[in-house]
């Protein structure tokens, strides 16, 4: 029973979302946000029923669609500073993506096997909505492939490995959301080299909030391993995972590397400067 009821909060975790990217999820944001109906929640329901209908009998939904293609809901790319890390909270914007591309059937009946193409198929769907300002998750992307998250972040993993200079928008990527790949790397380095909040977050694109939260559960971890502090210490102290302390100690690590290698191999330019500055120390005390 307990394995059963574990299975469906897991399932509810991975795919509630999704079953809450649609039109119905827009209109009842737009009337819970800007109409002043925060806690008249079945009125706005009976409201957005009633636009529904209204909407589909004048037939005015969407252009046509090719074959193959279907529309998805994904996070908004234009409003992802105004994000509250709450999928309920999230602006959504619709895209047009396609199951597979006419290409691909070339590919297929040119003697390309599904399996080959499908992690192709998937960073393709994700730059598709991305293009459009539509941020998937991989649970959209499974929905579209009938393949579970869990494959298709493999499917993702995979075409990264080929192309590992290639940018693949998602959830995680562009939002720090879910077990994927964050910016926290990025923004401590900054950190530690002396830049701002602001600048740290125009370079890497993500929300100063964020940025300060990853500053300052490094700032938490770095002082407490200074103090001899365990893992399992760190972790009932900061509320942050073993995982997570254990990244943030070898972004330390790397950051007194990277130091370490910057004094023993100078660049050019400051070795030239030390020089100058020598002889000048030199000459003057001989003419002291």
């Amino acid at each position: 029973m307990k394995s059963q009821t574990a299975k469906r909060l897991y399932q509810k975790a991975k795919y509630g979302p999704a079953a809450n990217k649609n039109i119905r999820a827009i209109l009842r944001k737009e009337l819970l946000t800007n109409f002043g109906f925060e806690h008249m929640f079945l009125m706005a329901d009976i409201l957005i029923d009633r636009f529904l209908e209204i909407v589909q009998d004048a037939d005015v939904i969407g252009d046509h669609l090719e074959p193959f293609q279907t529309v998805i809901y994904g996070y908004d790319k234009l409003k992802k500073f105004e994000f509250a890390r709450r999928p309920w909270n999230l602006h959504l914007r619709p895209a047009r993506v396609s199951i597979v591309t006419t290409e691909e059937i070339a590919r297929l009946r040119d003697g390309a096997s599904l399996p080959q193409l499908r992690s192709e198929m998937a960073v393709r769907i994700l730059k598709e909505a991305y293009a459009q300002h539509a941020i998937l998750s991989f649970a959209d992307v499974g929905l579209v492939m009938c393949q579970v998250p869990a494959c298709v972040a493999r499917l993702v993993r995979w075409y990264r490995e080929a192309h590992p200079d290639d940018f693949i928008p998602h959830c995680g990527s562009v939002l720090d959301m879910g077990p994927t790949r964050s910016h926290k790397r990025e923004a401590v380095l900054l950190y530690l080299q002396g830049h701002l909040t602001s600048e740290i977050a125009r370079r890497i694109q993500h929300a100063p909030e964020n940025v300060d939260r990853y500053v300052y559960d490094y700032q938490r971890v770095f002082e407490l391993t200074q103090e001899g502090q365990s893992v399992t210490q760190i972790c009932f102290v900061t509320n942050l995972r073993p995982h997570l302390v254990r990244e943030y100690t070898g972004l330390w690590k790397e950051f007194e590397a990277m130091k370490k290698t910057e004094s023993a191999n100078p660049l050019p330019g400051k070795e030239k400067e030390k020089d100058t500055t020598t002889k000048q120390d030199k000459g003057l005390s001989s003419r002291l």
